[in-house]
């Protein structure tokens, strides 16, 4: 049976935000995934945190047709691991990190107010706590690049004959009070409940 294809991304820097921690956190999940014990066909990427390079999120799953996707960017407020149940059509006037706004402030005409993750989120918060790293869900992914590429993702899923499945999750910034091993943990956790999740779906990755 063909292993199903992951997807992780996570941004570069921007204003405010030199180091981002969901870029470490992609490529170290990437070298730690066949150490922990997951031997799926795993395709990573760090993406400018640019609207523009979000953008391209559906022409980059139409060329990979992963069955899972897992995103990863940071929260500056954040002070445990948010689970984004939704992401949500609309998108701020706020600069990316080449100085560009977005097109407009909705993120497709006439699309959907809100999009929803089919992974339960509140069992995945459940399932961190109990493996002794914070998480809380969330409804609201914000208005900047995170909620835009969440969009793009949760868009390009709902429109698949078979069943694909996102999720954004926001990692706390670098100085709160998760150090990087506890950060890879819980995401080595998240891949590992959104997999198995992903196994008991109709053929959701029993592949096509």
């Amino acid at each position: 049976m063909q292993k199903p294809r992951v997807l992780i991304t996570g941004f570069g820097p921007f204003p405010g935000m030199p180091e981002n921690p969901s870029a470490w956190l992609a490529e170290s999940l990437a070298e730690r995934w066949p150490q922990a014990g997951i031997d799926d066909d795993l395709h990573t990427r760090v993406l400018p945190t640019e609207w523009e390079a979000a953008a391209l999120i559906p022409r980059l799953c139409e060329t990979l047709q992963p069955h899972v996707m897992i995103h990863f960017g940071v929260c500056e407020n954040a002070k445990a691991l948010r689970i984004e149940r939704s992401a949500h059509n609309r998108a701020a006037p706020r600069a990316d990190a080449k100085g560009a706004l977005p097109l407009g402030p909705a993120i497709r005409a006439a699309g959907p107010d809100r999009l929803d993750t089919p992974i339960p989120a509140s069992a995945l918060a459940r399932h961190l706590n109990s493996a002794g790293v914070s998480a809380v869900t969330s409804h609201c992914a914000g208005q900047y690049l995170c909620n835009f590429l969440y969009y793009h993702a949760l868009d390009w899923a709902a429109a698949q004959s078979r069943p694909r499945l996102a999720l954004f999750v926001h990692v706390p910034p670098p100085a709160a009070s998760f150090s990087e091993e506890r950060l890879l943990h819980g995401a080595q956790e998240i891949a590992r409940f959104v997999l198995a999740f992903a196994a008991e779906q109709e053929p959701a990755t029993r592949l096509a």
